[in-house]
């Protein structure tokens, strides 16, 4: 099974060092990583980044551990 997890961020300058310690906890589970950036807003502080992860505990984890950082919302699709 594949599962994909979105990550909305509303201001990635603040949310930037808690995301990173938290994707890189989790690392292991991670496939693969994308960056969207706002293409209409040159520099835009906002940003989605989407994950492709293993279908295991550990990713309900990681998306538990996403919504303890302000601000941010996730999304999931699995296939």
């Amino acid at each position: 099974m594949t599962v994909i997890i979105g990550i909305k961020l509303p201001d990635k300058l603040d949310n930037a060092v808690e995301l990173q310690k938290i994707l890189t906890k989790f690392n292991c589970i991670i496939k693969m990583r994308i960056g969207i950036n706002n293409s209409s807003i040159f520099c835009s502080s906002k940003g989605i980044i989407l994950l492709q992860v293993e279908s295991t505990e550990d990713s309900i984890d990681l998306e538990r551990a996403l919504l303890e950082i302000s601000g941010i919302e996730t999304q999931r699709m699995i296939f």
